[in-house]
Order: structure tokens, then sequence, then C-alpha cells
């Protein structure tokens, strides 16, 4: 064996006995009885120090022996341990993540879109009722002549005002009132598929079982996407939360196919909706919850008829809680196909 370094810098030569342990089981693996050779082993501060190695058949035996507990041990560990690839569920959780967030940037907007109308409809009356007394008071003034013309001329600039702060809000409205995606080509079971965890999650946090029944058969409609699946989001939130705390607290998501089109409904066994509440449930700023803003209804109302449906409400025959329920207009290519 040369006993001559290889011509590599010294902080990238093996050390001693490294090769030392790689020369004696390539002698146990080969079964030799004996080996010996001269080697020449790097110093820590440099140059070299010539040494001598010897294998015993004994040795040689024992490191074999050692080396086959270490490959058993090595298949033991193969056996015991299970390897799973993650990236599917890491890039499944990414997307759940990028839709969540649509979904509460779909929602904002629907929500500041919804305070708008209200406030426009609220304010209209009051805003009128000031223009109407400050035109009557400025009549009265102009009686005074000459002496009321100053008056008359602030009167003026305030009834301008208050015409400014009308027009201001109805173009916030018009604004935020805006669609924010055009009706596309969509199956009704995969929208709500891909929100399966979201929905999931959702139950979880409050003991509530969430159940999704879609059909896929003829589910081909017309939506955006993106304010169908904040509907369903809303609806079953709010199903949630009237279930919560029952034994064997329950929500379901149903979908199917009928003559008018694809049906929607979303049920809890949670106490139902009074009769005397159906007719103000989806009036804004209206709600039976502590510190609600009363416009998740209202919203889900607003994104189901700029589908052309209609949302109602009911009871549920299956849990005897509330039942919300709509219909989207299939599509009429996914008919004709």
């Amino acid at each position: 064996m040369d006993p001559r370094p290889p011509d590599v810098p010294p902080s990238r030569r093996p050390a001693a006995p490294v090769i030392a342990l790689a020369c004696a089981l390539s002698c146990a693996l080969a079964g030799a009885a004996a080996l010996t050779a001269a080697l020449a082993a790097p110093r820590l501060a440099g140059g070299l120090i010539p040494i001598a190695l010897a294998l015993s058949l004994a040795t040689s035996a024992a490191l074999l022996q050692a080396w086959r507990r270490i490959s058993d041990l090595a298949d033991a560990l193969a056996d015991a341990l299970t390897w799973a690839d993650l990236k599917r569920r890491h890039d499944a959780e990414a997307q759940a993540r990028d839709l969540h967030a649509q979904l509460n940037t779909v929602w904002r907007l629907n929500s500041l879109g919804e305070m708008a109308a209200t406030l426009a409809h609220e304010l209209n009356q009051p805003l009128s009722a000031c223009g109407g007394y400050l035109h009557a008071s400025r009549a009265e003034m102009e009686k005074a002549g000459p002496l009321g013309d100053s008056a008359c001329f602030t009167l003026d600039l305030a009834q301008g005002q208050l015409l400014r702060a009308g027009e201001i809000i109805r173009r916030i409205r018009g604004f935020l009132a805006q669609e924010t995606g055009v009706l596309g080509h969509e199956r009704a079971s995969a929208m709500v598929e891909s929100i399966k965890p979201i929905l999931t999650h959702m139950g979880q946090d409050r003991g509530v079982a969430i159940r999704i029944e879609m059909d896929g058969d003829d589910d081909g409609v017309q939506a955006d996407r993106i304010q169908f699946q904040q509907a369903v989001v809303n609806l079953v939130r709010n199903g949630v939360e009237a279930a919560e705390g029952r034994d064997g607290a329950e929500v379901r998501v149903l979908g199917g196919a009928e003559a008018e089109g694809y049906r929607v409904s979303v049920e809890d066994n949670g106490p139902g909706v009074p009769d005397d509440q159906i007719d103000r449930l989806f009036q804004p700023m209206t709600s039976a919850k502590p510190g609600g803003m009363g416009l998740g209804l209202s919203v889900t109302r607003t994104i189901v008829e700029r589908h052309g449906g209609v949302l109602g409400v009911g009871r549920s025959p299956a849990l005897g809680g509330a039942a919300f329920s709509f219909t989207l207009p299939l599509d009429p290519e996914a008919k004709a196909a």
C-alpha cells in the first residue's frame, strides 16, 4: 500500500482513524485473515506522522459482527419508520389560506357596500328634511328684503353642502356596490368542495359537525365563484353559532338540481328562527347576537340576488333547526353539453 498521502489540502484529508476503519471494514468484508499497512497521517499543526496499521483475524471478525449488527438495526429502523410526502398537504393548506384571505377581502367589500347602502337609505330622509327646512327659511328671509340677503346667501351655502353630502353617500354606495366579478361557468359541488377545509375548521372550533352533501349531477351553474363561496360560508357560520352547545350539534350543506335551477340549502339543529323575526331577519344593522353588526345575512341576501336568486328561510325537516336556501340558475351551456 502506498504510504504517501493524497495531494489535497490538509483540511480536506481524511483523518487517520477514518482511514484505518475503512481499511479494517474492507478487510473484514473481504474475509482476509490479517492486514498490515504503512500509512502517513496528517498532523493538526501540519506535516505527516508515519503510522503502521495491523489488523488480526479476531479483530476482523469482531468488526464484521459489529457491522452486521448495525445493518440489522438499520433494517429494523426502516421497517419501524413510516415515511410520508407532506408536499401535497402543505400545498393544500397554502391554497386554503389563500382562499380564506380572498373570502375575507370579499366579505369586507360586501360589508362596506351594505353599510353604505344602509347609510344612504337612512340618511336620505333627514337630509331631505333639512333641505326642506332650509328652503322654507330662505323663503321667510326673502320677505325681509335687502336685510335678509346675507342670511339667504348663507342658507344657500348650507343647502349646497347638504346636497353634496347626499351625493357623496350615493357615489360611495354605487362604488362599493359594484360587482366584484362576472358570473362564469362553475360547478356548484366543486365550489363547495374547495371550501370544505374552511367549513370543517369552523365547525371544529365550536364543536359542531359539518356534513356536506352536494349532488354532482347537473350542477353546472352561472356564478361568481368567490361571492358564492362567501355566501355559503356566511350561512354555515350562522348555523354553527346556532347549533353550538347542543347535543349532537350539526350543520348540513345540501345541494341538488331542480326544475328551477340548482338548489343549495344550509340546515342546522339549532333553535330555529321564530316566525315573528323572519320579516326583519335580513334587514341591515339588525342582529340578535351580542356585538353583532347585523350584516351577515344582509350581505348574503345581496350576493344571492346578484346571482338571480332569492334567499329564503324555513325550518329544517331533518334537523329541526333553521334552513336557509337559495337557487342558482343552471348554466345553459352545461345543460346543452
